[in-house]
């Protein structure tokens, strides 16, 4: 079990007057404001993944805006900490930050994807006023790796569990002996979650279990397949873990062959 850390992106308003910077900017005003960024570490999350996680704040991308209209966009934070920069008075800014993309967050490692850390916070400048709009960065994606009990790793020669999302079959991961023990997939999860489709491979397993799991987001998952008894009566069982916390304990229906 890793610990993360939970980053928070604080956006220090000196306000008196507003405006963006450049004269000829639609964006700018009478009244201005000096804006200045910094980094505060503040809280530990745990995340139970096999990937162990060190984010760099200063890579971290950030983007400012006005309703519709970019201020700027994808700086990186190392960059502009410690600059002032001028802002006119509205109600309608919005801060993000994050450390990768959503797709970076799926498509690097060879596929195998990556944790993603973001946030987003709306706020108002208003003239004569000095005020700190802090954004928490936390952990936006989602990550599934897989675990075998060593009753399966020592007695059989050949094991897996495959998995992937069902609205993206193409991007499909294979987890066994030779990379079960460090190896994590990430999935980007909305809201409404995500359906998961795995398949559990056992050699004496009648036939190749199959079944679905709802991602939820910012969550962290382990599929631990374990097979207990002996014999005629040797069982194999798939535990869904969330967070660290069992959640769910399947008996796989299929038979297991003793002789096999």
């Amino acid at each position: 079990m890793h610990k993360q850390i939970l980053y928070i992106l604080s956006l220090m308003g000196l306000l008196s007057f507003a405006a963006c910077t450049n004269e000829e900017n639609p964006l700018l005003s009478e009244e201005t404001g000096e804006i200045r960024f910094s980094v505060v570490d503040t809280t530990e999350v745990e995340i139970t993944t096999k990937a162990s996680h060190s984010f760099n704040v200063d890579e971290f991308k950030a983007s400012l805006s006005r309703g519709n209209e970019s201020i700027f966009s994808n700086k990186k934070y190392g960059d502009i900490a410690g600059s002032v920069i001028t802002c006119s008075a509205s109600s309608d800014y919005m801060l993000t930050a994050e450390s990768c993309t959503k797709d970076e967050a799926e498509s690097t490692n060879q596929g195998w994807g990556q944790a993603r850390v973001s946030g987003k916070e709306t706020f108002a400048v208003a003239a004569n006023e000095s005020k700190t709009v802090t954004v928490n960065c936390g952990v936006a994606n989602s990550s599934v790796s897989v675990d075998f009990s060593d009753y399966i790793t020592s007695m059989y020669t050949s094991y897996s569990v495959e998995l992937h999302a069902t609205d993206a079959a193409s991007r499909t991961f294979t987890f066994d002996k030779s990379n079960y023990t460090f190896k994590t997939a990430y999935f980007n999860v909305s809201e409404s979650g995500r359906v998961l489709a795995y398949t559990v491979n056992l050699p004496n397993l009648e036939k190749p279990y199959p079944g679905t799991l709802t991602l939820e987001p910012s969550k962290s998952y382990t599929l631990s397949v374990k097979v207990e008894g002996e014999g005629s009566t040797a069982t194999a069982t798939l535990g869904i873990a969330v967070n660290g916390e069992l959640r769910d304990e399947i008996i796989l229906p299929q038979k297991i062959n003793p002789y096999q």
